[in-house]
């Protein structure tokens, strides 16, 4: 797999961490980030919520949410609403599985995008 930056977070100061596919497949590394997106010291790029979509699925992002208490919800649906809307902000559609303002162009696996 590539190395696309998928997430940053500013700890350890000064030049802060990157996120990898490699780190963001385990939940804990997530539940972490989340906690410190929560303090407005970390990112996640579109690439990188796609990638979690993926990985984690709208349940699993759900349950990540609720253990890094990144915002808190009422309900189920509440915390749906708050995953798809950092996704869109960061440039992400989970519901089209899109990326807004621009064309896709990023190599997976090692084979390019067939249009």
């Amino acid at each position: 797999m590539t190395n696309i930056l998928l997430a940053w977070q500013s700890q350890p100061q000064p030049s802060g961490t990157n996120l990898y596919p490699d780190e963001l497949v385990d939940a804990q590394t997530v539940v972490r980030l989340f906690k410190e997106a929560s303090r407005f010291r970390a990112q996640v790029t579109a690439q990188g919520w796609r990638f979690l979509w993926n990985q984690y699925g709208l349940k699993g992002l759900i349950e990540i949410n609720r253990e890094a208490g990144w915002f808190e919800t009422q309900d189920e649906v509440e915390a749906a609403e708050q995953l798809v809307s950092r996704s869109l902000i960061a440039g992400y559609d989970p519901v089209s599985r899109t990326f807004r303002g621009y064309i896709e162009s990023i190599v997976w696996h090692g084979h390019p995008a067939h249009a």
